[in-house]
């Protein structure tokens, strides 16, 4: 199970994390609540090397290299999300 950083309140600014060594099953998305950018260039998880950010999350998408990633830029907090079975 995975969470972003302070999970259900909201995610902090400047966050950097990657998580090595993920199981490669589909992940299973319980919430996920990003700041919304339709190139995703402020806050992401990026999973395959796609990022996903608003209320659109990796649902079912299986981590072939076995990472995962989250960033996050100064300026706007969001709720963040929740990945329970994805590590």
């Amino acid at each position: 199970c995975a969470t972003s950083p302070n999970y259900p309140g909201d995610y902090g600014l400047g966050q950097d994390c990657t998580i090595n060594g993920v199981p490669m099953v589909g992940l299973e998305v319980v919430a996920f609540d990003v700041e919304p950018d339709s190139l995703c260039d402020y806050d992401y998880l990026t999973v395959n090397g796609v990022k996903y950010c608003g209320t659109s999350g990796p649902q079912g998408v299986v981590p072939e290299d076995g990472v995962i990633e989250w960033k996050s830029d100064g300026t706007f907090p969001g709720v963040g999300s929740e990945r329970p079975g994805s590590v």
